[in-house]
């Protein structure tokens, strides 16, 4: 499974660590941001270069952010979208992501259409969490949105819908499936059967919510928090099990400001790169004993019931 680390304006964590950058590249791992994230940025990246923005020389995937856009009431258009993308000096193993319209996907495969034509490059199509996708099939990589809300959503049933939705797709060798946002050491393991890559930015709201993820499950350094939460707290013979080689101390985890925030943060991003070294100490997790329960429920439930009866 590939992985693509994702990054917001200003926080670059490789670039702190040199050993972090060392792990991206002994996995061939990326990066993925988002225009419309750095809608403002987009000159900046333009005239220093998109690998020397970033200061980065693997994988980049540019996602046009879509999503986000929609979220705040706004619609990019998809000129700007093509006009960037045709400006930036892009390498062999980067990847475009289709300026999707949400909630129309027959808008979405007009946008790829037209991106594809007017770029005579590949630009992965996405489709969204319950669509069918029969329309991008043809297609050997595709990228899979709309999750990322039925795992934060509380309720009964959503992961069951993820998946229903999962074990509904075509899972021929040729054809690969990026989960867009699903990339926790978790679920890196997890859905290891169904998805040829991921990305993940739930390193940054996890290090914002004073929590570090281990290969034992996600644990809060309580000291950093200004309202306790119940939960398991990281304990001096767990920090001293896990720490990455570049955190000394457990002081460091709960320092104020952004001194705490971007050691968490940095904890979180080597536990990502690191998960598969971790597998079979993951796999057997509550949680991902329990999604992957789930999934092999629904795998014997859709061999005998339509999809449309999970989702």
């Amino acid at each position: 499974m590939r992985l693509y680390l994702g990054v917001v304006p200003g926080i670059f964590p490789w670039l702190k660590e040199d050993i972090i950058h060392k792990n991206m590249t002994r996995i061939y791992a990326g990066v993925i941001f988002s225009y419309w994230s750095f809608r403002k940025k987009i000159q900046n990246i333009i005239s220093k270069g998109l690998h020397d923005y970033f200061s980065f020389d693997g994988p980049i995937m540019v996602d046009s952010g879509a999503y986000s856009a929609f979220n705040s009431g706004v619609n990019i258009d998809i000129d700007d979208y093509l006009s960037f993308i045709s400006k930036i000096d892009m390498k062999d193993d980067d990847t475009i992501v289709n300026l999707d319209v949400i909630q129309n996907p027959r808008k979405s495969k007009q946008n790829w259409r037209y991106l594809t034509n007017k770029l005579d490059i590949n630009v992965l199509p996405v489709i969204h969490l319950p669509e069918a996708g029969n329309s991008y099939f043809s297609e050997d990589y595709i990228g899979l949105g709309g999750m990322v809300p039925a795992f934060k959503i509380n309720q009964t049933g959503s992961v069951k819908n993820v998946a229903a939705w999962l074990v509904s797709l075509d899972q021929t060798v040729n054809k690969k499936y990026h989960g867009f946002g699903v990339g926790s050491p978790y679920h890196q393991i997890a859905f290891l059967d169904f998805l040829y890559s991921v990305d993940w930015i739930g390193w940054r709201r996890n290090a914002a919510v004073c929590s570090c993820y281990t290969p034992e499950g996600s644990i809060y350094i309580h000291e950093a928090r200004k309202k306790k939460k119940k939960g398991r707290r990281i304990t001096e013979e767990i920090f001293n099990l896990y720490a990455p080689p570049f955190i000394d101390s457990y002081e460091m985890l709960y320092r104020e400001g952004t001194e705490g925030w971007v050691n968490r943060a940095l904890w979180n991003v080597w536990w990502f790169l690191l998960a598969k070294d971790y597998k079979g100490q993951i796999e057997v997790s509550s949680y991902v004993l329990s999604l992957k329960k789930t999934i092999r429920q629904t795998e014997l439930e859709y061999r005998t019931m339509d999809l449309g009866q999970f989702l």
